[in-house]
């Protein structure tokens, strides 16, 4: 085991800002001393000293260097850091982050951790085009946003339906996995979509009622999630 005098020394790399040195070092160590630290480095505790950017800046290095080795254990780190302290997912060492997360297998590992974190359809919106979603197939985006368990996902994936707009069958589908979900939002946003896109009667019965009013309100991501909360 590693004593606490070798971790404190692991992270006075991280307070003085070394990513390349502390990665040079992981890098050298021996299988079980290296598995040992691979474990610190996923606790939030391990980072304190480091700001955001710092953070990003140091996950960047790591991934690139070896991103099966390190990747895995910077989202993890980051789950705990988020969860004490809401991230930003912003900024200059965030995005160069998101640039060494080269291939399609590091970005969907990637954005499986991180978009779920993103509150706001504006972040989320930003998060897809830094991680290049946005030049995916449409249909593929669409089902991206469908099977994220977010307010601020099921903003954008109702506003990426009106371009298949007159694709009932598509429409139709993705309503009916709604309902099978069966959890209050998804079967609000079910019938949300029976009415906006005039589908058949869908399975089941909704409590839910829009007025036709009130559907110029779902262009506005709180009146969308408002509605959908009822």
């Amino acid at each position: 085991m590693w004593s606490s005098s070798r971790f404190d020394n692991l992270r006075a790399y991280v307070k003085r800002g070394e990513a390349g040195q502390l990665c040079s070092l992981v890098s050298r160590l021996r299988a079980m001393d290296f598995r040992q630290v691979s474990t610190m480095m996923r606790s939030a505790d391990f980072w304190e000293e480091a700001d955001e950017d710092a953070f990003w800046h140091f996950a960047a290095t790591f991934v690139r260097s070896d991103r099966k080795a390190f990747l895995g254990t910077f989202l993890r780190a980051m789950e705990d850091r988020h969860h004490q302290c809401p991230m930003a997912f912003q900024g200059d060492a965030f995005a160069d982050f998101a640039s060494a997360c080269s291939t399609p297998t590091d970005r969907k590992k990637a954005s499986e951790a991180i978009f779920p974190l993103a509150g706001h359809p504006d972040v989320l919106t930003r998060l897809i085009r830094q991680f290049d979603y946005h030049r995916s197939e449409h249909v593929l985006l669409v089902n991206l946003l469908f099977h994220l368990p977010t307010d601020a996902a099921r903003f954008l994936f109702f506003q990426a339906l009106k371009q298949h707009e007159d694709n009932t069958a598509f429409l139709y589908r993705y309503a009916v996995e709604l309902i099978r979900r069966g959890d209050h939002r998804s079967l609000n946003l079910a019938s949300v979509m029976q009415r906006y896109f005039m589908l058949p009667p869908l399975p089941g019965a909704f409590a839910l009622e829009v007025p036709n009013y009130e559907f110029s309100r779902l262009e506005d991501f709180e009146a969308f999630t408002k509605i959908l909360a009822r």
